[in-house]
């Protein structure tokens, strides 16, 4: 994976030197990530860091005002039983949210995925409560496509999930 350039984020892959600024991210935002994502709870050390960058294709956003300061996550997980099509996620941790830097993360995801990937389509899915992360998606130009009702459990309750979308065709260049 490439590094993907822009303003006011970047986004470079997650090496396994990133650990510590992951873990230190992921504990000043655990409350909140908690309830959106299943995997927070496996992370609590460093070394917990280093297995989840070692499992995944994920790239560390970095804050372009501060190069070394790894701010968040961002990932395109391709569909692998539907080829052309990849689930979108980002985060930012909760001291940088507010200021366009997660929109700004998938905007450089569009980017990569529909020029350099080629792909038909994105999707994310999201908590129907997580309402700015609708307005992201939103600002990104995914547009909604419905809710899947008790599709996820987390933390040990089924939550409903809301699907969103972006083609190929309706990507902003």
């Amino acid at each position: 994976m490439n590094p993907l350039k822009g303003r006011p984020v970047s986004l470079r892959p997650l090496v396994e030197g990133d650990a510590e600024d992951l873990l230190d991210a992921v504990n000043s935002s655990r409350q909140a990530l908690k309830r959106r994502l299943s995997w927070v709870s496996a992370i609590s050390s460093t070394e917990d860091c280093r297995a989840f960058i070692r499992q995944s294709e994920a790239f560390a956003v970095i804050e372009a005002k501060d190069p070394g300061m790894l701010i968040g996550s961002a990932s395109l997980q391709a569909a692998p039983i539907l080829p052309g099509l990849a689930e979108a996620s980002v985060w930012i941790r909760s001291d940088r949210s507010g200021r366009g830097y997660a929109t700004q993360a998938l905007l450089l995801l569009e980017a990569r995925a529909f020029r350099q990937d080629a792909l038909h389509k994105l999707y994310a899915r999201i908590d129907p409560a997580n309402r700015p992360g609708r307005k992201v998606l939103q600002k990104a130009g995914f547009g909604y496509e419905g809710c899947l009702r008790r599709e996820k459990c987390l933390n040990g309750r089924w939550v409903d999930q809301e699907c969103w979308g972006l083609l190929r065709e309706e990507w902003k260049k």
